[in-house]
């Protein structure tokens, strides 16, 4: 095995003694209708789609290539499947105070237009972030009317920071780790009566607020499941590592989906910032002792999240840990695309992982032969955010941002036509 990356898999998958474990982990991310129905009626819904990569796909010695793409999720500013959760939880926190006081429950265009501003402009959500979260918090709050405190560690670029507070929000920086800002935003939470919003859950996913941050994630996953054709034939689904909380929401859907033939289920995550890797190899949740030193920022974290870890010793079926420039090379593979087939894609760093791991197995049989990759292989990438710093995206790729966004605009136009 190549030392550049670690892998490991996980024979409890599916079994029924994983199941029972996982069980009221799972029972409790099935709440997710409402969620998914309410944030389809917002105003700046747009289905983002699943892009077939067919050129690619035959240059990596498979039968289909997905990626699903989140790079304009809400607007290219936000870009990211994290304004998907958030914003919703601060609906729905918002809401159930506006009916605790008025007897009410009000709308979400109500909340929008600041019928009910007095009460909620009362009210402060705030949360630990590497970015994209607290970016989607704060988009949450302003949109909404109440206030937003966003705490960041010291890895986080200015960039991300300061996208944060157009939006808004108090930003606090601490020179620390991400574990660290996370304890301080809870403990400030709890001192101050403040909403802590977070998917990261030690109690299976019983709190309200990381069930509806959870739910929320249900409407990527569900676009994904429709916009596949013949998607109960899809053999392998790739997403990001963090804490656990996304795949979490991923493979769930697809499993009991494709229940009758389930799809390999693969994590990556960066060398660096491997809890979910340790925790695979130790069989219970291990913290990374890497630097958090990564490329992918968004996936700097040491702890991963005990409930979402319950559920994906049932649902996970590999985990891998791969170096930076697997990441950036496939940010510049993506965004040139391949022949007439494939267009332009921007993949921002924490998204871009499963790529590089495609990119690989072409020319590592041990790597493809552990994966269960053929021929047949019909394979779906979860890209979770495009470039959510723009001038970091342009170091790597070597073009803004807009510029892949034109081509990919004059490439789909050239394909309607």
């Amino acid at each position: 095995m190549s030392t550049e990356y670690r892998h490991q898999s996980n024979p409890k998958r599916l079994t029924l003694g994983a199941k029972e474990s996982s069980t009221v982990s799972i029972d409790n991310l099935q709440n997710w209708r409402e969620a998914v129905r309410e944030i389809k009626s917002w105003p700046e819904y747009v289905e983002q789609p699943t892009h077939s990569l067919d050129s690619m796909a035959k240059r990596l010695g498979i039968a289909k290539l997905f990626y699903k793409d989140e790079s304009q999720r809400f607007g290219r500013e936000i870009g990211s499947f994290k304004a998907l959760g958030a914003p919703y939880a601060v609906y729905s926190l918002l809401a159930d105070e506006v009916e605790k006081r008025t007897g009410t429950r009000p709308t979400s265009a109500q909340l929008r237009a600041g019928e009910f501003k007095s009460i909620t402009e009362r009210v402060t959500v705030c949360v630990s972030t590497d970015g994209n979260q607290g970016r989607g918090l704060a988009y949450g709050a302003m949109i909404f009317h109440c206030r937003c405190v966003v705490y960041i560690h010291g890895h986080v670029s200015a960039a991300r920071k300061e996208a944060i507070e157009r939006y808004g929000a108090i930003c606090i920086r601490q020179d620390s780790e991400y574990e660290a800002t996370f304890k301080r935003a809870k403990e400030d939470a709890r001192m101050n009566d403040w909403h802590f919003v977070s998917s990261t859950s030690v109690d299976n996913f019983n709190e309200p607020l990381s069930q509806r941050v959870m739910g929320a994630y249900q409407v990527m996953v569900q676009e994904a499941i429709e916009q596949i054709p013949e998607v109960e034939k899809v053999t392998h689904v790739f997403t990001q590592g963090g804490v656990g909380s996304m795949p979490a929401a991923v493979f769930m859907s697809f499993v009991e989906r494709l229940k009758d033939n389930p799809p390999r289920c693969i994590i990556v995550e960066p060398t660096e910032a491997d809890g979910l890797y340790q925790s695979a190899v130790q069989g219970k949740p291990t913290p990374s002792k890497g630097s958090l030193k990564t490329l992918m920022a968004g996936l700097a974290c040491r702890d991963v999240s005990p409930a979402a870890w319950s559920a994906l010793e049932y649902l996970c079926s590999d985990y891998l840990t791969v170096p930076d420039y697997w990441a950036a090379d496939a940010m510049k593979a993506l965004a040139i695309g391949t022949g007439e087939a494939d267009i332009p894609i921007v993949s921002g760093e924490s998204a871009s992982g499963g790529m590089g791991v495609m990119l690989m197995q072409a020319h590592d049989p041990e790597l493809r032969e552990r994966l269960g990759i053929n021929e047949d292989s019909r394979v779906l990438l979860i890209g979770c955010e495009g470039a959510t710093d723009e001038a970091i995206y342009a170091d790597i790729v070597g073009e803004t941002p807009d510029d892949v966004f034109a081509r990919q605009s004059h490439a789909m136009k050239q394909v309607a036509v």
